[in-house]
């Protein structure tokens, strides 16, 4: 892959690590009724919301996993062939490199959007 294309994708997957963590703390609550009333349960407002918060969760994964395809697909894909010195037998080593660099930026946009929130904006609110 290129490095501007790598550059493009490293952007985005920092964009989509620091969303991502209000996303899914968003749809965690719904998921769960995060709601903060211990009255009576209705199936007709609080399901329809753990619906919609299972929705969330399902939307994002397919969202990264379209991500994913799209990073696949732009990059350059040279298998390895290598050959067992023991048994002679020939193995298919594939390349996942861009794959787990983007997987590293997004989890490293999560980690600096989790940062903010402990050391910045929960501090200012008390």
């Amino acid at each position: 892959m290129k490095w501007w294309k790598r550059l493009i994708f490293s952007i985005i997957s920092l964009v989509i690590g620091y969303a991502s963590v209000n996303y899914l703390y968003f749809a965690f609550t719904k998921l769960t009724d995060a709601s903060g009333s211990a009255g009576l349960y209705r199936p007709e407002g609080e399901g329809v919301m753990q619906l919609v918060g299972a929705a969330m969760f399902l939307i994002y994964f397919v969202v990264l996993a379209f991500y994913f395809w799209v990073i696949r697909r732009s990059s350059p894909h040279i298998d390895i062939i290598e050959e067992d010195a023991k048994t002679g037998e020939k193995k298919v080593k594939k390349k996942y490199f861009d794959i787990v660099l983007q997987i590293v930026f997004i989890l490293t946009g999560m980690i600096i959007r989790w940062f903010y929130v402990m050391y910045v904006y929960i501090p200012s609110l008390m």
